[in-house]
């Protein structure tokens, strides 16, 4: 049995060394294989997507019904959480009703319209080289490489359109199933969590308990803030960008505005992405116009960055650029855009994790091995002074017998 010992093995200075080499091929199967890990979870994740979507639909649809259901407790209404839901519930049917009755058909006929224009916009290309080759500047090549990819474009909106038209009525049935699994779990939720509860509880120490607990208390907050802050600075986002595109009399100003809006969603490449499809769309139209949309992007991406998105987030997360930059990356290849979309609250979670749960416990060990250390040497000391003191008694025993 003492082979098999486990502080035996880990004393063993041939596993201690194993160990950091296992980790980092480990790390590096993993890096170099993102893509192959990202198509596993994909796979896995469809069979269950719907409870998943639920689940998520709830989880965001939770803060607003715990405010509701706490001032209904407070004036001592009955059935204060049902009462709740179903407001919640009619908040949502209304705002989809009027988001689809007022912004989705002008951003369809946006759509259709720049599919259909590519006559004009050859036009237009046309008579732009024209005027650059007036000035000695040979650009047949690029005028042939645009008018192509516009040929391309063409032809991919046309097919997505028409696949969208046919598989429209899949996505409203799978939102609708989508929609009453998060109201089920939603009326649940308290013996979901009293059940979570008891089983945590059975299953850890209770000081392991209250630290997890805690943890996961501030992992909600922030990933709950970061969700609602996100969508509200894309809806100031677009729709400053509307009113100023309004202004300066631009075309497909619902299409661009809503292109602008949700590429907002995704952080650092995402406001870069809507200002390239916009800008592109307009100069298809009228280059001043998207030399206009580019400076006013930059301007209003700087107003977002230096002082909008500072109000809305104050001191939430906390995590450097450079962490916040590498998840983005890593998160775009495993999962694409949702990776990216959640890049940056799940990397805020883990600095949690690490700083107030991991460092901790690495130095509670750390300190728990130096303890053990000195009691060794004083153990060992007191070995030496009582091997020397034997020592010392025999050579005395050794001159009085001389």
């Amino acid at each position: 049995m003492d082979k098999f010992n486990k502080s035996k093995i880990w004393k063993n200075k041939n596993v201690r060394r194993a160990i950091p080499l296992c980790i980092a091929i480990l790390f590096y199967l993993i890096m170099t294989h993102l893509d192959l890990i990202g198509r596993g979870i994909a796979f896995l994740v469809n069979f269950i997507l719907p409870v998943i979507v639920g689940i998520v639909l709830a989880y965001i649809m939770d803060p607003p019904i715990r405010n509701i259901e706490k001032k209904f407790s407070e004036r001592g209404v009955n059935h204060a959480r049902g009462k709740a839901i179903a407001i919640v519930i009619v908040i949502i049917l209304v705002s989809l009703a009027l988001l689809i009755i007022a912004v989705v058909p002008q951003v369809l006929s946006s759509v259709v319209k720049f599919a259909t224009s590519k006559t004009s916009y050859h036009g237009a290309l046309q008579q732009f080289v024209d005027n650059i080759a007036k000035r000695h500047v040979d650009m047949k090549s690029a005028f042939t490489a645009i008018d192509n990819m516009l040929d391309k474009m063409q032809s991919q909106v046309q097919d997505r359109l028409v696949s969208g038209s046919g598989s429209g009525g899949k996505h409203v049935l799978n939102f609708i199933i989508d929609f009453i699994l998060a109201i089920y779990f939603l009326a649940d939720k308290k013996r979901v969590q009293r059940n979570a509860r008891n089983f945590f509880r059975l299953s850890m120490r209770d000081t392991t308990y209250v630290k997890v607990s805690s943890v996961w208390k501030r992992c909600d907050r922030i990933f709950i803030k970061f969700l609602f802050c996100e969508v509200i600075d894309a809806l100031i986002v677009g729709c400053a960008n509307a009113a100023f595109m309004l202004i300066c009399q631009m075309s497909y100003v619902p299409m661009i505005s809503v292109v602008v809006g949700l590429t907002n969603l995704v952080p650092t490449f995402g406001p870069i992405i809507g200002a390239v499809v916009g800008a592109f769309v307009l100069m298809m139209n009228n280059p001043i116009h998207a030399l206009l949309f580019l400076a006013f992007t930059g301007i209003l991406q700087a107003l977002d960055g230096y002082m909008i998105k500072p109000k809305l987030y104050g001191d939430t997360l906390g995590v450097p650029g450079i962490w916040i930059l590498i998840a983005v990356v890593i998160g775009g290849r495993v999962l694409g855009m949702w990776g990216m979309l959640l890049a940056i609250p799940i990397v805020a979670i883990l600095d949690i994790v690490i700083r107030e749960t991991l460092l901790p416990f690495m130095e509670e060990r750390k300190i728990k091995r130096e303890v053990r250390a000195a009691e060794r040497a004083v153990h060992d000391t007191e070995e030496m002074d009582a091997l020397e003191l034997l020592m010392a008694l025999q050579n005395d025993t050794q001159e009085k017998e001389e």
